[in-house]
């Protein structure tokens, strides 16, 4: 066992029994760092981490598995480098490897340095000795701000829920602390689904386009490149079969698993995802990437294997081509988080509706058409006659 495997932080968790969900939790400055430092982590660095803690058992994370299985898989020579393939794998983490170091529990399997030489704790990202409060769905904020009712009201926690509620004591290890990475990943309610997982509520169980993770939009350029996408649909059905990319997509796939978790909604911004692209694969070449975000070599027998996996007939396949830019590609990311058909939900679903759409309108604006065209014939045809104007009746002048 290592040091690591040793260390535990305890925390203050407030439960209410009745609805067997958990309130807040208290944390000194020792776990808020952790679960700070959670936000440093690439998306890539996460899969990995998870993968050699549950080994065949890993979680599945939106379609981040099977995208990093893909670049797993992709032979070295798609590569612009061989460097550029171990770099996505293992993503390096943009805070100093100092700053891990000074972490009480590092679940990055090094040893913690504060624990193996006996030092306190001074504080990496918040300040020693300080106290936070954590809500269900892992907010940070400094314990009572102004009042503590204020504090409740901003956790969201109505006055009956405090009634009867029960304090535990609860010690995260490595174990723990790498549990609540993963369910900060799937889970609405992370601590709840932690500590009592009978009433988790998962990200992808939620259909609504609300569920996915808020990105702010401010800031996107109309100007922004434009990558296109040939989509091979099933006619019967509209269901994605794949969709084949050149490597400007691919680069945008694969620089998702390099990206920091807490910069996940600036990717699209001013200096990042589609508008300052990685270069990670070759140029001039194409690849099938599939509902799950895999991505594999493009070549005809390939595209046959696939038809024939999900037992489609050639004929009953059209190819469309979509247009991916910002607002596209800012809803694949939200998607490859939650979901692991990330191209359907992301993408195709919206394309559909609109076309959807735009064919309604058409269909509309024809019928429109028609019946002006009727109404002017009939009118041709039986023209109104004009009304005879009454004459005035004068009124006797006997009267």
């Amino acid at each position: 066992m290592s040091k690591a495997e040793e260390v535990k932080l305890h925390i203050k968790v407030l439960i209410n029994k009745e609805k067997s969900k958990v309130l807040f939790a208290e944390a000194g400055s020792d776990f808020t760092d952790v679960l700070l430092s959670f936000l440093l982590l690439p998306l890539g660095h996460i899969v990995e981490v998870l993968k050699q803690h549950y080994g065949d058992g890993v979680p599945v994370i939106g379609s981040l598995n099977t995208l990093y299985n893909g670049v797993a898989n992709l032979d070295i020579i798609h590569f612009q480098m061989a460097v550029a393939k171990r770099r996505l794998l293992m993503p390096t983490i943009c805070y100093g490897s100092h700053g891990w170091h000074q972490l009480r529990l590092n679940f990055n399997y090094a040893e913690p340095t504060s624990s193996r030489y006996g030092k306190s704790y001074d504080g990496v990202f918040t300040q020693c000795a300080a106290s936070y409060i954590i809500s269900d769905d892992l907010q940070v904020m400094p314990t009572v701000v102004g009042s503590i009712m204020k504090t409740l009201s901003t956790l969201g926690i109505a006055l009956t829920d405090m009634d009867g509620a029960e304090t535990r004591n609860v010690a995260f290890g490595l174990n723990e602390i790498v549990a609540l990475l993963k369910e900060s990943l799937i889970s609405q309610n992370p601590l709840t689904a932690l500590l009592l997982p009978e009433n988790q509520m998962t990200l992808a169980s939620l259909k609504s386009e609300s569920s996915l993770p808020q990105i702010d939009q401010k800031g996107t350029s109309l100007n922004s490149k434009k990558m296109i996408l040939k989509v091979m649909i099933q006619k019967s059905t509209n269901k994605l079969v794949f969709a084949q990319a050149d490597q400007d997509f691919i680069n945008f796939l694969f620089g998702l698993l390099a990206i920091p978790l807490g910069k996940v909604e600036c990717y699209l911004g001013s200096n990042t995802g589609l508008k300052n692209q990685q270069y990670h694969v070759k140029r001039e070449r194409m690849y099938m990437v599939s509902d799950d975000l895999t991505v594999a070599p493009l070549a005809i027998t390939s595209f046959l294997s696939v038809l024939n996996e999900f037992k489609i007939s050639l004929s009953d396949v059209k190819e469309m081509e979509v247009e991916v830019g910002l607002d596209e590609g800012l809803s694949i990311v939200k998607a490859a988080l939650t979901s692991t058909t990330a191209l359907t939900d992301g993408l195709i679903k919206g394309m559909l509706k609109k076309q959807s759409d735009e064919e309604m309108e058409e269909q509309i604006g024809v019928e429109e058409d028609f019946l002006i065209h009727q109404i002017s014939k009939k009118r041709a045809k039986h023209p109104l006659k004009k009304r005879k104007e009454k004459k005035p009746i004068h009124q006797s002048q006997n009267a």
